[in-house]
């Protein structure tokens, strides 16, 4: 009888470890599974943070172009003026 207890009091103690066993696996399973998503909505910041950091560059791009053009457009301005200018005395 005392084999037959000691064999129960070490089947209840495997089953606790098991119990034991399980949870902390869920536990774990529950901890990798959020350090999982967490990664993933890190990693998608991370990409909508390059994409709008491109279209910004390329707006910068497109404004320093712009600002380019303004200024060769002056130019031409003055230039044409005193082509204009240059005629005129000419034609005196």
């Amino acid at each position: 009888m005392k084999k037959n207890h000691s064999g129960e009091a070490l089947q209840d103690s495997n089953l606790e470890a098991t119990a034991l066993s399980a949870s902390k696996v869920e536990v774990l399973s529950s901890i990798i599974l959020t350090l999982g998503y967490s990664l993933s909505t890190l990693a998608t910041i991370l990409a909508l943070e390059e994409e709008e950091e491109a279209v910004q560059l390329e707006s910068e791009k497109s404004n320093d172009q712009n600002r380019q053009y303004k200024q060769m457009y002056k130019q031409l301005q003055h230039v044409n003026n005193r082509l204009d200018s240059i005629e005129r005395k000419l034609n005196r």
